[in-house]
């Protein structure tokens, strides 16, 4: 209960980046003892969620641009690669499935106005489609990138930021249909490395760049 409540607090942007984690405050919060919040804050830590500090405490960790560069490629090399899988295993009616609910999220969000909850629908979008190749392993890697960059896209839909575009989403379950895996990894490189760039002009305006090399025109 424990790790499942500190690691939602995290996703929501709830624990801010830099924040020094407060076992006991944590532990009234969640209405617990100290021992599960400090086992959950390890086990946080362990995942690189959380910074542990020998003998000054948990923090939340913060991501230079470094680490955000080198997590948006490792993203768009697992995503290609399910793609790939998904392009080889994934039944019409799952892609079909996929489709009708990825629209039915989208319609929902806009009418909200959510751009919080569009920016949760695309990571669930991106996931759902890695999960069409059956690759378990695979899937649980992106999802571990996908938390420790939330922070980032949770900026991205509360702050100043161009508009989002989702377009791509269609072409990219196009693609899946007619089975067209160099579409795919051309559209997933596109699509990651302009909402990298994007994403990493909250870390370092001064030096907003492509995290993800783009394919040149001949």
């Amino acid at each position: 209960m424990a790790y499942e409540a500190l690691r939602g607090m995290l996703l929501i942007f709830e624990l801010r980046p830099g924040e020094r984690l407060n076992e006991v405050h944590l532990a009234e919060r969640l209405g617990l003892s100290r021992t599960p919040v400090r086992e959950a804050l390890n086990r946080l830590a362990a995942e690189r969620l959380v910074l542990a500090r020998g003998g000054h405490g948990f923090y939340v960790r913060d991501l230079d641009l470094k680490e955000a560069m080198d997590l948006y490629e490792l993203r768009t090399a697992l995503e290609i690669t399910g793609f790939q899988q998904a392009c080889a295993r994934a039944k019409a009616a799952d892609i079909t499935a996929l489709r009708r609910s990825w629209r039915a999220a989208l319609r929902q969000s806009n009418r909200m106005n959510d751009r919080a909850a569009m920016v949760g629908e695309d990571v669930r979008f991106h996931e759902a489609l890695c999960a069409l190749g059956g690759n378990q392993e695979l899937l649980r890697m992106l999802g571990e990138v996908n938390a420790r960059t939330t922070f980032i896209r949770w900026a991205y839909a509360t702050g100043p930021r161009p508009e989002l575009n989702f377009d791509e989403h269609d072409t990219l379950l196009e693609a899946l249909v007619a089975r067209d895996a160099p579409a795919g990894a051309e559209i997933l490189t596109r699509h990651i490395g302009r909402r990298a760039e994007a994403l990493t002009t909250l870390l370092a305006p001064e030096r907003a760049f492509p995290i993800v090399p783009r394919r040149r025109n001949p």
